[in-house]
This record gives structure tokens, C-alpha cells and sequence, in this order.
């Protein structure tokens, strides 16, 4: 992490939520704290995203990760008292099976933030992965990609109260 790269960036973002909250707060607050704050800092970002996963040379479902920053870093937010071995383990694993290189893991649920930045070697060109088909994989729906195959339970009876809201409008 060099001054005025990207992740040097988002970390200066990360300590300045952390100095004003300290630890505590539950993780979703954190993350509302930290979009203002790359905002503020113009660093463009999406949250709560899905992105594919990859296995092998196919794309076969999509994860939700807490930030993707300028199409390229992923952040993986904690509030946890200690970060154990699995959470860096976890945030490699996310970063190949989405195909990324940078992630951040960072921490706000102890006195100071912890903050690991973490390299994935093994990324692969767009161009080399193609969608599963249901045959592939066993199955007999064909909208494989469909969010109620990977969107939790609540999600998807959410999107499909509110479709049916607009169609009596």
C-alpha cells in the first residue's frame, strides 16, 4: 500500500470511521459511515453488490460483497472483536472465486482498525468464462440465473411484494 493509491485511500477512509464510531456499533453502521466517507473522498464504489462466482471457466452463481471500490478493490467488512485465520481465508477465497485481485479486510470492532490487504496472482481474462447451462449442473430450471436461486428467502419475497405493488398501480 503506497501513499495515494487507491487502498492507501480507502484505508485513510476506514481509520476516519473508526476514529468517530470506535468499536460497538454493528457492522451494517460501519459500512453506512464508510460510504459517506469514500464519498467525501470521491472514490466511487458500490455496495452490497452481486458478483459472479467462478469455477473453473464458468460463471455458476453470484455472492453479495460488502463494497467493490472503482470496479477493482473488494472490502470485506467486520466488526469483530479479533479477526481470526478464517476471515483472511474467506476474503482470498472470495477474491478468486470472483475473480478479482485487491481486497481489503477490514475491522472495526477492536480499539484500533485492523486492516489486512490481501492479493489474489490468480486472476483470469473476462473472455475465458461462460455461463453454466442446467444440464451441467444437474438441474432442470433453465433462469439458473435467477435471484431467487442465490438472493436470501426474505430478499426475494421483498422483490416480489413490491411487483406486485406496481402492477395495482
Amino acid at each position: 500500500m503506497e501513499k495515494g493509491d487507491l487502498t492507501y485511500r480507502i484505508n485513510g477512509c476506514a481509520m476516519t470511521v473508526q476514529s468517530k464510531l470506535k468499536r460497538g456499533c454493528m457492522e451494517y453502521v460501519y459500512c453506512r459511515a464508510l460510504a459517506i466517507e469514500l464519498r467525501r473522498a470521491r472514490i466511487s464504489f458500490e455496495r452490497e453488490i452481486w458478483l459472479p462466482i467462478h469455477y473453473e471457466n464458468f460463471r455458476i452463481a453470484y455472492r453479495r460483497c460488502d463494497f467493490l471500490c472503482e470496479n477493482t478493490v473488494l472490502l470485506e467488512i467486520k466488526a469483530k472483536g479479533v479477526l481470526g485465520k478464517e476471515d483472511l481465508v474467506q476474503t482470498l477465497n472470495m477474491l478468486e472465486i470472483l475473480n478479482l485481485r485487491d481486497g481489503l479486510l477490514l475491522n472495526f470492532g477492536s480499539d484500533k482498525l485492523e486492516y489486512h490487504h490481501i492479493f489474489n496472482n490468480k486472476v483470469r481474462s473476462q473472455i475465458e468464462f461462460s455461463d453454466v447451462t442446467a444440464d451441467m449442473v444437474g438441474e432442470v430450471d433453465e433462469d439458473l440465473f435467477e435471484s431467487r436461486h442465490y438472493l436470501p428467502a426474505w430478499m426475494v419475497e421483498r422483490e416480489q411484494r413490491e411487483k406486485r405493488k406496481r402492477k395495482k398501480v
